[in-house]
C-alpha cells in the first residue's frame, strides 16, 4: 500500500506494532477512500451469510497489532451490528507465525501461537472462543505453550486440551493454507469484500471502509 493508505495505517514493523497515533483528517480518509474504491478485488471462500459486508481478518494471538485491532475494532463491529443488524459479518482466520502449524515461514516468531490457535479452537466448541480470544490478547507478554493449555481450561472449558488437539490442528493450518493461497504474509491482515489490506487501519479509516461498503450495497445513505 502506497500514499493516502500508507498515512491511514498504524505504523507497524515487522508484526509489531509501533505506535498507534491521533485519527486520521478527513480529507486523509477522502483519499484513502479513493484508492481503496480501486483496489483489485479477490475471491475469498468464505460465506457471506447473506451479509452486505464480509470481513475476514488472519490473525495471529501473540500478534500485538492483532490485539490492537481486536480492542480498537470491537466497538465499530457493535455500532454497524445495532444498526444494521447483520450487515456486517467478521470471520477470524488463523494464520499463526509459527512453522509447526504454518511451514511455509522462513522462520518462527511466536512460540505459542499454533497453541493459541488451537485452543480457540476447542473454547468455541465449548461457546467460550470469545472470551478466550480476549484473555489470549489480554495477555500476550505471558503466552506459553503451558500458559496457554492452562487459559484453555480455566478461561476457555477445554477439559481435555490433549484429546482435541490434534483435529484442531488441521483446522489451524487450513486457515493458514488458505491464507498462503491468498498472500497473506502479515498478521493482522484483513480482506474487506476480498479487498486486501495487510495492516492494522486507524480505527477512523476502518470505519469509513465499512461505511462505504455499506453504502454501496445501498444498505445505509
Amino acid at each position: 500500500m502506497t500514499g493516502a493508505v500508507a498515512l491511514a495505517v498504524f505504523a507497524v514493523a515487522t508484526w509489531h506494532v509501533v505506535a498507534a497515533q491521533e485519527p486520521a483528517p478527513a480529507d486523509k480518509t477522502a483519499e484513502f477512500l479513493r484508492q481503496y474504491a480501486a483496489m483489485p478485488r479477490v475471491t475469498v471462500p468464505v460465506s457471506n451469510g447473506g451479509a452486505a459486508v464480509l470481513i475476514v481478518k488472519f490473525t495471529d494471538y501473540q500478534c500485538p497489532a492483532c490485539a490492537l485491532t481486536h480492542r480498537l475494532y470491537g466497538p465499530i463491529f457493535e455500532k454497524y451490528e445495532a444498526q444494521f443488524p447483520g450487515a456486517v459479518k467478521l470471520v477470524i482466520k488463523d494464520f499463526p507465525l509459527n512453522r509447526d502449524c504454518n511451514p511455509s515461514l522462513a522462520q518462527t516468531i511466536h512460540s505459542a501461537a499454533c497453541d493459541a490457535a488451537v485452543a480457540v479452537a476447542l473454547a468455541r466448541t465449548q461457546k467460550h472462543g470469545p472470551e478466550l480470544e480476549d484473555w489470549l490478547y489480554a495477555n500476550q507478554q505471558l503466552l506459553t505453550p503451558a500458559t496457554v493449555r492452562k487459559a484453555a481450561d480455566v478461561v476457555g472449558g477445554v477439559q481435555d486440551f490433549t484429546a482435541g488437539y490434534a483435529q484442531a490442528l488441521q483446522q489451524v493450518k487450513a486457515d493458514a493454507s488458505l491464507g498462503r493461497l491468498l498472500d497473506v504474509n502479515s498478521t493482522p491482515t484483513f480482506f474487506i469484500n476480498g479487498a486486501k489490506i495487510g495492516a492494522a487501519l486507524q480505527p477512523e479509516m476502518f470505519d469509513a471502509v465499512i461505511a462505504y461498503e455499506l453504502r454501496k450495497a445501498g444498505k445505509m445513505k
